[in-house]
């Protein structure tokens, strides 16, 4: 446990924006936390920063090479292999005005609002990070730790669960029933 605390800690440093990130995210394993604005999301709250005024925790991620996963599957997409990303559109799909498709295995929202989001991350959000050889080891304990509102797996008993699994299944059913594969 002590282990998954200080990789806690070490999420809570000082955020980086994107430009910032891409320039410093080592290309080692670890885990990441994405900060936004305070009341950026719709009904959607988490635990402030504890240093950095107006910000609020929403997702704590893994990954075998930080600068890939973060700077390459979140703040470029895309969502359909982006736990994040498929979160953030589900919120935001009224307000941003997302549209979505089908690909051959996943809901996405079209080209045009996959670079939408990218460019509304980009400006909104911001990213911590911790190195660590087994991520998988203390993920679970990460974000039993810091409660993110936007993670599904390991925070069940997260007040915003139920609402924010429900924004997701909304999402999923935005582009209509699975296409059938050709014969």
């Amino acid at each position: 446990m002590t282990d998954a605390l200080t990789v806690a800690k070490a999420l809570s440093g000082r955020p980086a924006n994107a430009e910032q990130a891409q320039g410093e995210l080592p290309r080692a394993p670890g885990l990441y936390a994405w900060w936004a604005p305070l009341g950026l999301l719709p009904r959607v709250s988490g635990p402030a920063h504890p240093s950095v005024d107006g910000l609020e925790l929403l997702y704590i991620g893994l990954a075998r090479n930080l600068r890939a996963r973060v700077g390459g599957n979140h703040f470029g997409g895309p969502t359909g292999s982006s736990t994040l990303r498929r979160a953030l559109v589900a919120l935001l799909m009224a307000s941003e005005g997302y549209t979505t498709r089908w690909t051959r295995t996943r809901v996405v929202p079209v080209d045009a609002d996959e670079d939408r989001l990218t460019v509304w991350m980009r400006e909104h959000l911001c990213v911590t990070w911790a190195e660590h050889p087994k991520p998988d080891d203390v993920e679970s304990a990460v974000i039993k730790e810091l409660a993110p509102p936007l993670n599904q797996v390991h925070n069940k008993a997260h007040p915003l669960h139920s609402m924010i699994a429900t924004a997701r299944a909304a999402y999923r059913a935005s582009a209509g029933p699975r296409p059938q594969a050709p014969n």
